[in-house]
């Protein structure tokens, strides 16, 4: 691409805090910008204060520094005025083209998108009818997705959902890349500083809130580990919420149930491929997706992968007890019969990981990349 006809992109959302719209976020501008030549910019509503993913270098960054809740009336004058900023970045910096990741700051784009000439992708990172918004935004998604250029999502299911719910016609799917080898970054969390050389682990990670359904999984697990003192389950991820309210129930469950010794709070880690190679089990137990980063570095990592079967994602990426095994979502009975399993299978656990490694070309950085150049290039032409 020319400097002469170089294009400019925005990419919109929340933070650069650690998660799976995050990561994304921060693949898909350093292959826009340092590997097709374009103008990208990287837009959060939030500061730079709690960034996790480091951009590349040729990548522009600009934090609007309008942090906090963007739900509830007495907020709503405080989302006037992100829309009235977001215009004014547009104005200012005039893209071609806005890609704004999930549902509330991809109704901020539209909003202060009109009658602007610019572009617009929309893309949902979850399965939207699980991931519940306030009123407002549901409202305001309903009757304004129909107006974006194009949404990409991760699955046909998401897909259907959108051109159902919003009337929106343009839908393009493209799923998560993998990344590999994994990168690292800070902060590093040694195992070896944590865990003791003849530990079997089972691995989780992921934010810690409702959705990840870690609750589910000490429940799953808990038996399975009671009967098997020389395993732990190690929980790599943070919470968003700074008051670490659920951090604090997990905890306490673990502490009544006898598990303090076997069930690790590790938080977060920027290492997290050592996590992978260190584990012997990784484990999904999420109430719902868009599709996992998380499941697709524990399967490109070689772990046995159990996850729940849970929309979406999941599916598409195991051949349940070929290349990992699925549950059915939120049965934590089977959960923990399939993890006893697991556990004293050697002979499974090495073939679920020797043919999990293929998700590595399957979904590939270079091959899903290419599918976003290929549709953000249909857009702007």
């Amino acid at each position: 691409m020319s400097s002469t006809n170089r294009k400019s992109i925005f990419i919109f959302l929340g933070s650069l805090t650690g998660g799976g719209a995050e990561r994304v976020a921060s693949t898909l501008s350093k292959y826009l910008s340092h590997h097709r030549g374009y103008k990208v910019t990287l837009v959060t509503l939030g500061s730079k204060k709690r960034d996790f993913y480091k951009l590349d270098a040729s990548v522009n960054r600009i934090a609007m520094d309008l942090d906090g809740e963007t739900a509830g009336l007495n907020k709503f004058t405080h989302n006037i005025q992100r829309v009235i900023n977001f215009r004014k970045l547009l104005t200012e910096e005039q893209p071609d083209l806005v890609i704004a990741f999930m549902t509330r700051y991809a109704i901020i784009a539209l909003i202060a998108s009109l009658f602007k000439d610019v572009k617009i992708i929309v893309s949902e990172r979850n399965y939207p009818p699980k991931r519940v918004n306030h009123g407002m935004w549901e409202i305001l998604r309903k009757y304004i997705y129909k107006y974006a250029d194009l949404h990409v999502v991760q699955t046909e299911l998401i897909a259907e959902w959108i051109k159902d719910a919003t009337n929106s016609e343009s839908v393009s799917i493209i799923p998560n890349s993998i990344t590999w080898p994994i990168t690292e970054h800070e902060p590093v969390i040694s195992p070896d500083d944590i865990l003791n050389r003849d530990d079997s682990v089972i691995l989780a990670a992921g934010t810690i809130k409702h959705q990840k359904g870690f609750d589910l999984l000490l429940k799953g697990a808990g038996e399975v580990l009671k009967e098997k003192p020389d395993w732990k389950l190690v929980i790599i991820g943070d919470e968003k919420n700074e008051k670490k309210e659920l951090t604090k129930e997990l905890s306490l469950y673990v502490q009544k149930s006898g598990l303090s010794n076997q069930v690790i709070f590790a938080g977060r880690a920027g290492n997290i491929g050592a996590w992978y190679e260190r584990a012997k089990i990784f484990v999904l137990s999420s109430r719902y997706e868009g599709f996992p980063n998380v499941l697709l570095e524990g399967m490109a990592s070689g772990c046995a992968c159990i996850s729940f079967d849970c929309k979406t994602g999941p599916a598409e990426m195991i051949t349940h007890y070929e290349n990992g095994i699925l549950v059915p979502a939120g049965d934590t009975d089977e959960l923990s019969k399939e993890l006893r399993i697991l556990t004293e299978n050697d002979e499974l656990r090495k073939s679920l990981g020797e043919n999990a490694i293929n998700v590595r070309q399957r979904f590939s950085e270079e091959s899903i990349m290419d599918k976003w150049q290929n549709t953000i290039e249909k857009i702007l032409n």
